[in-house]
């Protein structure tokens, strides 16, 4: 199955799920459900029509397309559990001694089925300076901990439920691959911003977006761990639509 008939599954299997709980009708746009495959998780691009003001936007690209985080559910698979042995204990200690980590190796996330995470920044300047990512809150509901961290272990952003802990990291090439772990299953959302220090135009600053992932703990609950998930997801698209600037979009879990 190519990355393409994946995301498509994904969109049509969650429509029964919703329509289950009766949240069918709150979802004028489908579902998207990124499970594999090559996603920027963290896109922010830098746009500009002639000489206005140019804008930051966060969003999540795929190899086959650009959704708003609203929009989406980036589920994490049972697949992606795995031993934390070898972790330093700056990471061990947000994790546990197992935990649901994406590689920042794509080539052993592509092997595991699981989502090829990444972050990245499109539409800059020719030599633009380094752009901030900061995770502003992370979800009082938030099952577990969180912990974003390089190849060489060094930490990115942390979360300690719903408390933020390491708060943000600059990225200064357009494209990089990071480990995103997660100690418990379960739904998780927080909200991320950007910001760049433009030589002509000043600081800029992107709309708060809301991102929710879905920890699976095992592979044959992938629809029901769907549930769940519905009615933050519904929540997120009702606030987003009302909010032209997308700032204000906050989840909500269902206990």
């Amino acid at each position: 199955m190519n990355r393409l008939h994946m995301h498509r599954f994904a969109i049509l299997s969650l429509g029964p799920v919703l329509a289950s709980f009766g949240a069918a009708t709150a979802w004028a746009d489908p579902v998207t459900i990124l499970s594999s495959g090559h996603a920027d998780i963290f896109e922010v691009e830098y746009e500009q029509v002639e000489a206005e003001t140019p804008t930051l936007h966060l969003g999540v690209h795929t190899d086959d397309g650009h959704y708003e985080p609203a929009d989406v559910l980036l589920q994490v698979k049972n697949a992606a559990y795995t031993s934390t042995t070898g972790l330093p204990g700056s990471i061990t200690t947000l994790l546990g001694s197992n935990a649901w980590i994406l590689p920042a190796d794509t080539e052993a996330a592509a092997n595991l089925g699981v989502l090829e995470a990444g972050v990245a920044r499109a539409g800059f300047p020719e030599g633009a300076g380094a752009v901030t990512f900061t995770l502003l809150s992370s979800g009082s509901s938030n099952p577990g901990n969180f912990a974003l961290f390089t190849s060489g272990n060094a930490l990115r952003l942390s979360a300690i439920g719903g408390t933020v802990g390491t708060g943000s990291f600059s990225l200064s090439s357009g494209h990089t691959h990071f480990n995103w772990g997660f100690s418990a299953p379960g739904i998780y959302t927080f909200d991320m911003q950007a910001s760049y220090s433009d030589p002509s135009y000043g600081p800029l600053q992107s709309p708060v977006e809301t991102y929710t992932f879905q920890i699976v703990p095992e592979p044959s609950s992938i629809a029901l761990a769907g549930l769940g998930a519905a009615g933050v997801l519904a929540a997120g698209w009702r606030r987003r639509r009302r909010a032209a600037a997308r700032n204000s979009v906050v989840a909500e879990i269902a206990g």
